[in-house]
């Protein structure tokens, strides 16, 4: 005959209960899943979650005391001291100086364009009429 482990229809009594607890573990994992997504994007600040600001500090006071050469061989990126990023920033903000004065030089000969193309059809109409005057 059958074992314990069958009922009277010959089917294993822990079936349903297997599947039941298969189902809700598989569920347990996407939803921990997706709230690790979130925390490490919040940590990065990509997105903000109102409670979760313990990550986001973690996360910078972890990388606040690790060595930079840990970062750059992690992140493929420079690690730059406060004197090279002020310096950075110094050249920064004199190449957007040059840049507005370059703008308006730009600008201003551009009107100075506009305001010859606007003489220069003036002078096309007023020829026009001269035609039309001697013409007659």
């Amino acid at each position: 005959m059958g074992s314990d482990n069958d009922d009277v229809s010959g089917k294993r009594k822990g079936r349903k209960v297997w599947i039941f607890v298969k189902n809700t573990s598989m569920a347990m994992l996407i939803f921990m899943f997706f709230v690790l997504i979130i925390l490490v994007l919040d940590a990065y600040k990509f997105v903000s979650v109102r409670h979760a600001k313990f990550a986001r500090k973690k996360v910078l006071t972890t990388l606040q005391y690790m060595d930079p050469a840990l970062i750059e061989a992690h992140t493929g990126m420079k690690v730059l001291t406060i004197e090279e990023f002020d310096s950075l920033n110094k050249d920064l903000e004199e190449s957007r100086g040059k840049i507005r004065a370059m703008n308006t030089q730009v600008q201003q000969k551009f009107s100075e364009v506009l305001k010859a193309q606007s003489s220069i059809n003036n002078m096309k109409t007023e020829l026009e009429e001269l035609k039309k005057l001697a013409a007659e």
